[in-house]
């Protein structure tokens, strides 16, 4: 019988991660029902990073099972029991446990689509027609079960018993000459993009469109001392714009969700040398942080253009700002100079109107055109150590992870 289990909110800022309490409840399912048990990898799934309840990525956990029906129940006393053992109940840390037999219900699937950009109640979660247990983390519980990986990319989560060791970027760049373009984000000049910088068991992660590549990169890795105490690889919405492609967008701006708005940049300004202010014609305030690079250095000299802004909305100084993370230039506002309409001269302000200098016509009023620069179109992303999990890398194909399955490659260990 299908089932689907998804957990959420077990990690804490001061250690722990839902993809690791994954780790083990996969790890507890192959032992108990065998690598048939799964139909699809492990799935890790990310949501709205505005919201001010999340730990770190806001990300959470599901599994696609096929058990025996009169194993339903041990079952999902073996998934609350691992999270309970393994989750960090520390300071903001609810966990949750959400699980579907069967169909999906509708309501999850719609409740992921609004989680991605939106804050979701937990009454919204208890009325999805899924099997909950837990706190605040059923809500994340209940969107990973309803998630639709039809677009998807992975990643392999190696997880260490120790001390996590630094990798550095020469052997990064090697991985890279193998494997780019089917890993990414790898580095990021000579940042590392792999390994995190937390105190959660992660020692690194890497993704990708095929698993087979993840394995070869794990390979070179653990060929130059790198060994895991275990690792999983995920199919994961993260990397194919799905909060564009398939969250929900309201009309009207709300605290902490992810938004959308078009207009145009009348005002931007470096605050202190650092971070750039700005705002647009419909009154919006947006931000883009001084370490998003040349997103923030190209809004700088935006003035006048056209553009489509994509960020999380924050409550700030009684208003909302947009804390901006990509923007789309659709073109420029360019005014036009006016010029005498009798001879085409050029005009001067005397200060109550204005006067041709060649011919000396005096005009009380003028008309100001403007043009449409279609040239100034392009597409500002931060540089690459700045992109939130979901953002898709350009040229990323996100149809080839479809093809894979966990029967066709070794994805635990």
């Amino acid at each position: 019988m299908r089932v689907y289990l998804g957990i959420d909110d077990t990690d804490s800022h001061s250690g722990g991660c839902t993809t690791y309490v994954g780790y083990l409840l996969a790890r507890e399912v192959l032992r108990r029902w065998g690598p048939g048990a799964f139909a699809d990898f492990p799935r890790l799934v990310r949501l709205n990073p505005n919201v001010p309840f999340k730990t770190r990525g806001n990300a959470a956990v599901s599994l696609a099972l096929n058990v025996p029906e009169g194993d339903l129940e041990e079952l999902w006393k073996l998934a609350i029991d691992v999270v309970e053992n393994n989750a960090r109940r520390e300071g903001k840390t609810d966990p949750g446990v959400a699980m579907a037999v069967g169909e999906i219900p509708w309501k999850a699937r719609l409740l992921y689509k609004i989680a991605l950009t939106q804050v979701v109640s937990k009454s919204a979660a208890q009325r999805a027609g899924l099997l909950i247990w837990g706190g605040r983390g059923i809500i994340g519980a209940v969107a990973a079960v309803g998630a639709d990986l039809t677009k998807s990319t992975f990643e392999l989560l190696a997880y260490r018993g120790g001390e996590r060791r630094p990798i550095p970027p020469s052997l990064v760049k090697l991985i890279e000459a193998f494997t780019f373009p089917f890993t990414f984000h790898n580095l990021d000049g000579r940042r590392v993009l792999i390994e995190p910088k937390g105190p959660d068991p992660v020692y690194y992660g890497i993704r990708g469109i095929t698993p087979q590549h993840l394995l070869y990169a794990k390979s070179i890795l653990e060929s130059h001392g790198y060994r895991p105490a275990g690792w999983v690889i995920y199919r994961t919405n993260q990397a194919v714009d799905a909060h564009i492609e398939d969250g929900v967008f309201f009309n009207e701006p709300t605290p902490y969700s992810y938004y959308k708005i078009r207009g145009i940049v009348i005002e931007a300004k470096r605050i202190r040398g650092r971070h750039v202010v700005g705002r647009l014609d419909n009154g919006l305030v947006f931000v883009a942080y001084r370490h998003l690079g040349k997103l923030a250095t190209e809004l700088e000299k935006c003035v006048m253009c056209d553009v489509v802004l994509y960020g999380g909305l924050k409550p700030r100084e009684g208003g909302l700002y947009l804390y901006v993370e990509r923007a789309h230039v659709l073109g420029r506002y360019v005014r036009v100079k006016t010029r005498c309409p009798y001879c085409g001269g050029s005009l001067e302000s005397t200060g109550r109107g204005w006067r041709c200098r060649k011919c000396g016509t005096r005009f009380r009023h003028i008309q100001i055109k403007w043009l449409y620069d279609h040239s100034a179109r392009r597409t500002l992303l931060p540089r690459p150590g700045e992109w939130r999990h979901l953002l898709k890398p350009p040229g990323l194909d996100a149809a080839i992870a479809g093809f894979f399955s966990p029967r066709d490659v070794e994805w635990i260990g």
